[in-house]
């Protein structure tokens, strides 16, 4: 299991060059699948747009979305706002080289966790029927990277793999969890924006907190483009999809695998 595992994240590793090429960049919003990503795009995008006196998104999932922080290929819309990229990626293995640091600059990084155990609920109840087997099976996932857009196995990795550069970088990088950005939006956006060296007025954050409540992103979503999931009604406890068996496994895989937990305490 655990060599498969490794050739899973070495074939990873390996084939991911965005991060290498896009570099011209005041920083990178760096987000684990099903940790918040629409929430907390936005909630900078109104922070940004309100300081630079900029038209926030008007929704928060389509193309309008990706206006002031968007996909690296994406074209620069707002020339004089700060120029920030978003990514699900894993680094290439060569991200955190020593010599490729020397050789030459990289933009800053805000990465986005979330609980494991949440962050999978989340992507099965959005993909089980699609996925179309059980959440027991789902949980298991699978080692060849093919039946599901995001497993247990893309989570270890992808904690494992930025926690490397963490640790190699540790001023590059700045750790957000999606629990701490639930508890003080206005606090973590207020480090998130420091962290990138980006000046955003106390106001314009609690604008932008306010802005990301539930409530008022479901009255975001554009009704032209249908997607589900995005703003979920309720936030039921994960732990209560895990039977026994499930919980088993879980913890001795991240025991197995998981290099780094950032604060979350796996286990029942």
């Amino acid at each position: 299991m655990s060599l498969a595992f490794q050739w899973l994240c070495w074939r990873r590793d390996v084939s991911n060059f965005a991060m290498l090429k896009y570099r011209d960049f005041d920083g990178f919003v760096v987000t684990m699948q099903h940790s918040g990503t629409h929430w907390l795009k936005y909630m900078m995008s109104v922070a940004i747009a309100h300081q630079y006196g900029l038209e926030p998104p008007r929704f928060i999932h389509n193309a309008s979305s990706n206006d002031l922080i968007g996909h690296p290929k994406h074209p620069r819309i707002y020339p004089r706002a700060p120029r920030l990229a978003s990514s699900h990626s894993i680094p290439h293995a060569l991200f955190d080289s020593r010599l490729v640091r020397w050789a030459t600059t990289f933009p800053a990084n805000i990465v986005l966790v979330r609980d494991l155990r949440a962050a999978l609920v989340s992507n099965y109840e959005k993909w089980k029927t699609k996925y179309d087997v059980t959440f027991a099976e789902y949980l298991r996932g699978d080692l060849r990277g093919k039946r599901f857009n995001f497993d247990l196995w893309s989570g270890i990795h992808y904690f494992n793999r930025w926690s490397r550069v963490r640790k190699r970088f540790p001023d590059a990088v700045h750790v957000l969890t999606y629990e701490r950005l639930q508890s003080d939006p206005v606090r973590e956006l207020g480090l998130i924006f420091g962290h990138l060296n980006i000046r955003i007025d106390c106001p314009h954050l609690e604008t932008a907190a306010r802005a990301g409540t539930k409530d008022n992103m479901a009255e975001m979503l554009d009704p032209d483009e249908p997607v589900t999931n995005i703003v979920r009604d309720s936030e039921d406890d994960p732990l209560s999809w895990f039977s026994g068996s499930d919980r088993a496994f879980f913890d001795a895989t991240c025991a197995r695998l998981l290099q780094e937990n950032f604060g979350y305490q796996f286990g029942w």
